[in-house]
């Protein structure tokens, strides 16, 4: 199989990590093509004891940063060149040798324009084309940006070019053979934009978020053994940004503030990573610094042993009240199921993380601010975990040759 992702392991992203789990049991041999990106130090440990990563082949490309300059909105000409480079220097590597298979990735979706540029000479071969979110008709790009600096803008826009252009999934919906989503929220509100949305679904496949049994970062979440705080303590490791609202958690944090003035006393949530600043300001105004505590983002280690530490997972999903589909799915969500502790959805009926939530037997889960206030205080008088099992997260279980 020729894999031509964009970017991948030992560089640390969801997205990496996705492309690896869906691969990695294949009976095949691997050629990948990709960006060069930093190497994350618990990645290569975990890769160096996993006999599966030896079937990876590696060829390297431009620095990833350079190339996708969503941090670094100024390199946007550079990045321009380099992302054609690879469409070119993906085809050229490609015709080196004869191949099966063919796997792209997004995000950076600019691997599906290398996938089409393949496809096109290359008919024969079979391209698996892997999505994680949708880019057309994407909400997040209409974020109302009014209230941010000129700076924001552009480093938003330029994201969006970059990495969510809809070009790349045209790309890949129009040629590849089979399109691989993580739920069917996400395959249905992306197909259901094209006009031959049934024939589009036969070549679908669902490949769920999964973890890696014979990974110690994963085992350990398993096998941790969880010592209680004395004060409940509640954490969400994430942005919050766009439709990511935080509004009806913060209101339903003031009604049970107002009820019981010594609620930090009984329950304190933290959260670590951006969140925007008219949700600052309201905790300030409503008197909250003690019940919803602000973090800077950690790494993705440190991050692990918050949620180890914790009480209760919080849960922020995207917010779309109106729409008939939700088709983001937080890929925390694993973790949070494979350490079994009480979780708190702030998510609608509408989206994937409710509805599996729900199908593992939470009933903490919704967005509106009344349920919020019941929910909290159902953990705080002591909420039961559900009892289920984790074989559906395994991702041993999912061979997508086969589905």
């Amino acid at each position: 199989m020729f894999v031509v992702p964009g970017s991948f392991l030992p560089y640390n992203d969801t997205v990496t990590l996705l492309s690896y789990k869906r691969l990695r049991n294949l009976d095949l041999d691997f050629d990948v093509f990709c960006f060069k990106g930093k190497e994350d130090p618990g990645i290569l440990n975990e890769l160096s004891n996993d006999e599966n990563f030896k079937k990876f082949n590696f060829a390297y490309t431009s620095d990833l940063d350079w190339a996708v300059p969503r941090n670094y909105p100024f390199r946007l000409p550079t990045g321009l060149v380099l992302m054609n480079k690879y469409i070119e220097d993906s085809l050229k590597e490609f015709e080196k040798k004869e191949y099966d298979y063919l796997f792209t990735s997004s995000v950076p979706g600019i691997s599906h324009i290398a996938g089409k540029r393949i496809k096109k000479k290359h008919p024969e071969v079979k391209w698996y084309a892997s999505f994680s979110d949708p880019f057309k008709g994407s909400p997040y790009k209409k974020t109302d940006l009014s209230d941010s600096s000129i700076f924001y803008k552009i480093a938003f826009n330029v994201g969006a070019y970059c990495l969510y252009n809809d070009a790349y999934e045209e790309a890949a919906v129009e040629y590849a053979d089979k399109l691989i989503f993580i739920c069917e929220e996400q395959r249905d509100f992306t197909l259901r934009q094209y006009k031959n949305y049934e024939e589009l679904k036969k070549k679908s496949i669902i490949m769920p978020l999964t973890y890696i049994p014979d990974w110690k970062m994963y085992q350990d979440i398993i096998d941790v053994k969880h010592e209680p705080n004395e004060i409940i303590q509640a954490a969400h490791l994430g942005r919050l940004y766009g439709l990511r609202k935080v509004t009806p958690f913060i209101e339903a944090l003031r009604i049970l503030k107002s009820e019981d003035p010594d609620l930090s006393k009984k329950i304190v949530f933290h959260q670590y990573s951006e969140i925007q600043k008219n949700d600052v300001e309201l905790i300030k105004k409503y008197g909250l610094e003690d019940v919803f505590v602000l973090h800077d983002k950690v790494s993705y280690k440190e991050s692990i042993d918050v949620m180890k530490k914790a009480d209760v997972l919080l849960l922020f999903d995207t917010l779309m009240p109106e729409a008939k589909i939700q088709p983001y799915l937080p890929s925390k969500i694993v973790e949070y199921l494979l350490l079994k502790k009480p979780v708190l959805g702030i998510c609608d009926d509408n989206s994937p993380s409710y509805r599996i939530l729900k199908e593992y037997g939470f009933d903490t889960v919704g967005s509106d601010v009344e349920l919020i206030v019941e929910n909290i205080k159902k953990i705080i008088k002591g909420y039961k975990v559900p009892e289920y099992n984790l074989d559906g997260l395994n991702s041993v279980n999912y061979n997508m040759l086969e589905l």
